[in-house]
């Protein structure tokens, strides 16, 4: 009978026990969830006067990789966090401010863990200006638009205008044939337009117009190459139209 009496006493006691620390644990949770705040803010200004006392603060930065995007635009957004401790800058938060420039691909960013921070940003790349609704977007080889831009600001480039429904997202394929044959080189086109999602037309300055194959655009170019190499200055001049969609006959039209 003693002996069972024991046991219950020590099972009780152990109950007890986990009971205590059970309750010291939640005591314990309790106090970190209301008081981390204040937890928080203690620590970060104990690391912020560390900084300054030892002087490691965000006082400088490199920037590389800009071309169409303007110094003075990342600049201002550095602007708040000059003076902060380079152990607390919220890359997170630079790095979303930033890419709020639509010309901004992919950004990098490090520290030195003393005073700088580096900036390495790639920025999209431009091949042609897709003129949609009476207004000029500026997009890349994957035919995302990046920009509007305006005729003003691109009257001195190279970039080609494609006009169309989605001609934006066929564009970079018809570059490449345009490249490969040099075309760019030998004649100055005007747009280049895409025509029921099927077949390209492109327009020459002098109100010329080359009606390009579906099946093979690249044949086309090379047939409209040819002629052009047999015919007179004056055919040459009197010729408005080409008509290569049959690649076995081309149709001049006057």
């Amino acid at each position: 009978m003693n002996n069972i009496n024991r046991r219950k006493y020590v099972l009780s006691f152990k109950s007890f026990t986990y009971f205590c620390i059970f309750l010291f644990l939640i005591i314990i949770s309790f106090l970190l969830y209301f008081n981390k705040n204040n937890l928080i803010k203690t620590s970060v200004n104990i690391i912020q006067r560390f900084s300054e006392n030892f002087q490691y603060q965000f006082i400088k930065f490199d920037i590389s990789g800009l071309e169409k995007i303007e110094l003075k635009f990342v600049e201002n957004k550095l602007q708040n966090y000059i003076g902060s401790s380079i152990f607390l800058l919220p890359l997170d938060q630079i790095n979303d401010s930033i890419k709020e420039n639509n010309w901004v691909k992919e950004i990098y960013l490090n520290t030195n863990y003393k005073d700088t921070l580096f900036i390495r940003i790639e920025e999209y790349r431009p091949i042609g200006i897709y003129f949609f609704n009476e207004k000029y977007f500026i997009f890349d080889k994957n035919g995302k638009i990046i920009d509007q831009t305006y005729i003003n600001d691109f009257t001195n480039q190279s970039l080609l205008i494609f006009k169309g429904n989605s001609s934006n997202l066929k564009a970079n394929s018809l570059i490449n044939i345009l490249k490969n044959n040099d075309f760019e080189k030998k004649y100055q086109i005007e747009s280049l337009e895409f025509l029921n999602k099927r077949r390209w037309d492109i327009n020459l300055y002098g109100n010329v117009k080359l009606m390009l194959s579906e099946e093979d655009p690249n044949k086309s170019i090379q047939n409209f190459i040819l002629i052009q190499n047999k015919l007179s200055k004056t055919d040459i001049n009197n010729i408005k139209t080409y008509d290569l969609r049959n690649l076995k006959k081309t149709i001049l039209i006057n």
